[in-house]
């Protein structure tokens, strides 16, 4: 097995480097989520894509950094930055010889120990896994590719004896009259 880190010292100040890491990156979630802005690099194109995740300064006035505001912050890049800033600070909390990951299971599982493992850090290889995806992609796999829709029950499977039509209407306002046993609008 390749160990990471070998060295107790060493190991610490990587994960208080980590913890700093998570706390930048709480900020800039903070920043997308409630504020709308980002800060990403406007070069050559796959770093682009990656710079809000290594930008961790704001730009100076002639930089290639640029700010981006809008819905994409909110949406999608804020919650991104704080699942990077939860993951850091629990990597961080274990490399120091605190209980991060397993703080993030209890509270994953809604507070109950006795639960599997969902998600788990390897402080030896630096490694994230995440055993609940496995866990649940059988039933996700199930429910959303094995299911069919049966016309007979509704969405909670139970049983629908008839089906209602909406009464119509006619321009007054009035319920249309009904001819052969439906309703016919006028």
């Amino acid at each position: 097995m390749i160990y990471l880190i070998e060295h107790p010292i060493l190991k610490f100040a990587v994960g208080v480097v980590v913890i700093v890491l998570g706390g930048s990156y709480a900020y800039k979630g903070w920043l997308a989520m409630v504020l709308g802005r980002f800060y990403y690099w406007s070069g050559f194109l796959p770093i682009t894509l990656l710079s809000p995740w290594i930008i961790h300064v704001p730009p100076s006035k002639r930089s290639l950094i640029k700010t981006r505001e809008g819905m994409l912050a909110h949406m999608l890049i804020g919650p991104s930055f704080m699942l990077c800033s939860i993951l850091c600070f629990c990597a961080g909390a274990d490399l120091v010889g605190l209980p991060g990951t397993k703080t993030l299971n209890v509270i994953v599982n809604g507070g109950d120990q006795s639960r599997p493992t969902a998600i788990s850090f390897d402080e030896n290889t630096g490694r994230y896994t995440f055993p609940i995806i496995t866990m649940t992609w059988t039933k996700v796999y199930r429910n959303f590719f094995n299911n069919h829709i049966d016309e007979d029950h509704d969405l909670f499977g139970r049983k629908v004896d008839k089906m209602y039509e909406a009464p119509q209407k006619t321009m007054d306002g009035q319920q249309a009259p009904i001819a052969n046993g439906r309703e016919r609008v006028r």
